[in-house]
């Protein structure tokens, strides 16, 4: 059977939460409501490919300069005029919230509970001599289920980004929208696990063996991950300040459950290089990804400046670099080389976990790896690709994470590739498991934990067993952790780091465990010098501040309704 890929495309909708909930078909398609409904393919099939298509966050865009990690130790942003770099330079405000979260997840919102309310008056049964007729009825049963999973969806990007949010589940008159108040995070967490727990035995398990195998819609494994990733939000700190060991074991309960299930549901961990790339959105270790039509524009974006068309956009730190452990003994590279100086004729690289040269372009480095452009990257003070040419690194280092180096910039003989945004993969919940039972144990890390399908007490993994199991894979084969305590929630947040850089999850990491003093505040960028001989790491401050932990209600938006306040630290008067 041949899969069909899912590329979606976010159309130009401009719905808000006090916006009139009427879909707009004539805009659209040129065609009236009545039509819309008639017609499968071309009216209610495309509908809901336009709310999946929402989910194409700021982050997770072609737009390299909307890419979170440069406001995380992860990255610098190469170009000061980048509007990532409002988040630690005091460019965001109410007026100016950055996100377009609240936007984006009310539009899709709006659309879900129009579709969803009309979707059971839907009838084909005027095709049903037309031989797709079975089918279009078999995918239109699903429907309500993919959308209530879009619906947990946005609502839990909303929790994150916000807090207390308005819970709506129907549609509104202009009235009625603008009269809403915000819901409790608490609430809404209950929705969305309640919503994810109803639904997901609902959803196929893969879409590969469904008819014309449109792989890139929402599976079961999706929503119980969605609710694994939700239920570790809902235990962090930021949202759980008195530590209730009850959240955390819910939390490891879920993960737990995706562990266990994920050979069931056909997915497995996969080689770390393997995780993009053209063939990326077909990877087993997938649970959910965005796939986007062939194209260089993030190659554009991030190559190295000499790199015909290159930008250099997001340039790893010295921070990050710093947190690589070497293969030997576990010690990391800022640990081993602490100093202002660092000589590189002995290559200090060397030894270090297998991840770093998959994620890191440094010095010396022949990249990007396609015939016409492969070159030898100089990132050393007057080399080819560092200052004092405009736009070049400013960390020392260049992007090679996401990035597709068999992709050809140059003006003329173009090679475009295929590119899949990881939303969610299996690693992560061998993560979220540890962090969650190593708290709900008592932070006893070496501890096992039992979920209640571990009825005979076989099952039953601590929170250093699941990291390990991410650090002997194969293609890693990195010391095992042995820790406990306060040493092992050291390393698992430099491990987090490590494994899902570059994936948007370090922006919103270090804001729920209420950490961005010791990550953000400062971050740790490498010069160059003596012909590339000499590293000088150099600490560069950042602005943060306690109230970025969440972002500030639209200010556009508590202007049309009086009744949503503000969250803590964003009022007028302390912006």
């Amino acid at each position: 059977m041949k899969i069909k890929r899912i590329f979606l495309f976010a159309l130009p909708t401009v719905f808000a939460l006090n916006s009139c909930v009427d879909l707009e078909y004539n805009e659209v398609s040129l065609r009236d409501e009545e039509w819309t409904y008639e017609f499968f393919n071309d009216g209610v099939k495309n509908m809901i490919w336009d709310v999946y298509a929402q989910m194409y966050s700021d982050e997770l865009s072609n737009n390299s300069t909307s890419f979170l990690a440069g406001a995380t130790d992860e990255a610098q942003y190469a170009l000061e005029i980048g509007a990532v770099n409002n988040y630690f330079n005091g460019g965001w405000s109410t007026a100016n919230p950055m996100a377009s979260t609240w936007n984006k997840s009310y539009t899709a919102l709006a659309e879900i509970h129009t579709i969803l309310e009309k979707i059971d008056k839907i009838d084909l049964t005027e095709w049903r001599y037309d031989d797709n007729y079975e089918i279009w009825q078999q995918q239109l049963d699903n429907f309500p289920y993919e959308l209530r999973f879009l619906r947990a969806y946005f609502y839990f990007e909303l929790f994150k980004t916000y807090g207390d949010v308005p819970l709506v589940t129907t549609t509104l008159t202009n009235g009625q929208a603008n009269n809403v108040e915000r819901t409790p995070a608490d609430k809404v967490v209950k929705f969305i696990v309640d919503e994810l727990d109803e639904i997901a035995t609902y959803l196929p398990v893969s879409y590969a063996d469904e008819p014309y195998a449109e792989i890139g819609r929402a599976t079961r494994g999706a929503a119980y991950a969605l609710k694994a990733r939700t239920l570790l939000y809902a235990a962090s700190p930021l949202h759980n300040p008195t530590n209730d060991k009850a959240k955390w074991a819910a939390a490891a309960e879920a993960s737990k459950y995706v562990i266990d299930h994920a050979k069931a549901w056909g997915l497995k961990l996969s080689r770390y290089a393997d995780l993009w790339g053209n063939d990326a959105f077909f990877n087993k270790e997938l649970i959910f990804g965005l796939g986007r039509p062939s194209s260089n524009d993030f190659e554009m974006a991030n190559y190295p400046v000499g790199v015909e068309n290159g930008s250099s956009g997001n340039c790893p730190t010295q921070s990050l670099v710093d947190q690589y452990e070497f293969q030997d003994n576990g010690q990391t590279f800022g640990e081993r080389y602490p100093g202002a100086t660092i000589d590189l004729t002995a290559d200090p690289y060397e030894g270090l976990d297998p991840r770093f040269a998959l994620t890191v372009v440094k010095n010396g480095d022949e990249w990007p790896t396609n015939g016409t452009q492969k070159k030898v990257i100089e990132t050393f003070a007057g080399g080819f690709n560092a200052a004092p040419k405009y736009g070049a690194t400013p960390t020392g280092y260049y992007l090679r994470k996401l990035v597709d180096g068999s992709c050809v910039t140059t003006t003329d003989n173009q090679v475009t590739k295929q590119h899949t945004w990881i939303v969610m993969r299996l690693a992560e919940f061998y993560l979220d498991f540890a962090e969650a039972a190593f708290h709900a144990n008592g932070d006893k890390a070496n501890e096992k934990f039992y979920s209640k399908d571990d009825v005979n007490k076989e099952n039953g993994m601590s929170a250093n067993e699941a990291i390990n199991v991410l650090r002997t894979r194969a293609d890693i084969n990195m010391p095992k952790f042995t820790e406990d305590g306060e040493a092992w929630v050291e390393r698992y947040e430099r491990e987090r780091l490590v494994e899902l850089a570059f994936e948007n999850h370090r922006f919103w990491d270090v804001r729920r465990w209420m950490k961005g003093d010791k990550y953000f505040k400062n971050i740790a960028v490498a010069t160059l010098s003596d012909g590339g001989n000499t590293l000088v790491r150099t600490i560069k401050a950042r602005n943060w501040n306690e109230k970025y932990n969440l972002f500030p209600i639209p200010q556009s938006e508590r202007l049309i309704n009086g009744k949503l306040t503000q969250n803590s630290g964003w009022e007028i008067n302390n912006e």
